[in-house]
């Protein structure tokens, strides 16, 4: 009983990737024991019934027929290496994500990335010519959501570098183009409306992210004309030598590009403290260097 109370406190209090980990495990190890009796029973038309369940349909009768499935495949998987691969970039890509962007966002980006990734994988099932003929087919993973997670932190910070292995250093833009190309060359292949679908996470973290970076840029200015009208015409010629020497020495730091000292400084301070306990200055820096 303190072991279970013990492993709620975690869960409840865990930051939001871990939480999205926690279920994805959860749900697997569900499928992996249900798969097991059904194969001990010699059930196996149960295990094609779970799958069924808890998969998204290419038809669009199907996805009406059983609507839950837009929001259970993105944490349902069936293979070891299918999770283990997926919950390692989640890992990765969900804690750069959360140094830029608020942590509630995760599931946001998690869940609407995949529910894009599923209307263009129902969309390419139903009108492309190449899938005619075809039976009906199932899209399963979190590989959607999980590039959606992955293009919304490249799109906001492409310069980040990350140490592969402890060995291989990369920018994330690499790093993600990768999972890009690799997506791309692999559709005539196999499994063509999976990586389909990866391509609708990719579209819908690309917009996230664009859409939050120019709302913050546009959140600035407004913020700067609302204190230069609270100023009194008093207050400005007494200061209006001193505002210009303010002027010129912020037009001069925010000109200047950041060292690269600077930036592992301020990242070292993310992954010891957060984000949030930033300075201003040194947000502004970070978000400078990402524009680099």
């Amino acid at each position: 009983m303190n072991l279970m109370n013990e492993w709620k406190y975690r869960f409840r209090y865990s930051d939001p990737v871990i939480k999205l980990i926690a279920v994805n495990a959860i749900v697997f190890i569900f499928c992996v024991i249900f798969n097991l009796f059904a194969w001990m029973f010699r059930g196996d038309v149960w295990s094609e019934h779970l799958r069924s369940f808890l998969s998204l349909p290419s038809s669009w009768s199907g996805i009406l027929y059983k609507p839950w499935t837009i929001v259970t495949y993105q944490f349902t998987h069936f293979k070891l290496f299918h999770i283990l691969f997926n919950m390692i970039v989640l890992n990765m890509a969900g804690t750069i994500f959360m140094d830029f962007f608020k942590k509630k966002e995760v599931w946001r980006v998690y869940i609407l990335g995949g529910v894009l990734a599923a209307f263009l994988f129902a969309l390419s099932a139903n009108f492309l010519p190449v899938f005619q003929g075809q039976t009906d087919f199932y899209l399963i993973g979190a590989s959607a959501s999980v590039m959606a997670i992955l293009f919304a932190a490249t799109t906001y910070a492409p310069h980040i570098r990350l140490t592969l292995f402890g060995v291989l250093e990369i920018k994330l833009i690499w790093f993600a183009l990768f999972f890009l190309l690799v997506d791309l060359v692999s559709i005539p292949e196999s499994n063509a409306g999976g990586h389909i679908a990866h391509i609708g996470g990719v579209v819908f973290g690309w917009l996230y992210a664009w859409y939050k970076k120019n709302s913050y840029q546009y959140g600035l200015f407004e913020k700067k004309v609302t204190m230069t009208t609270k100023k009194t015409h008093l207050k400005v010629e007494i200061n209006e030598n001193k505002s210009r020497k303010s002027n010129l020495s912020s037009h001069d730091k925010s000109n200047r590009v950041p060292t690269q000292e600077e930036v592992d400084a301020i990242l070292d301070k993310i992954s010891k403290s957060g984000y949030d306990r930033l300075s201003k200055e040194e947000k502004d820096i970070l978000f400078k260097a990402s524009q680099e």
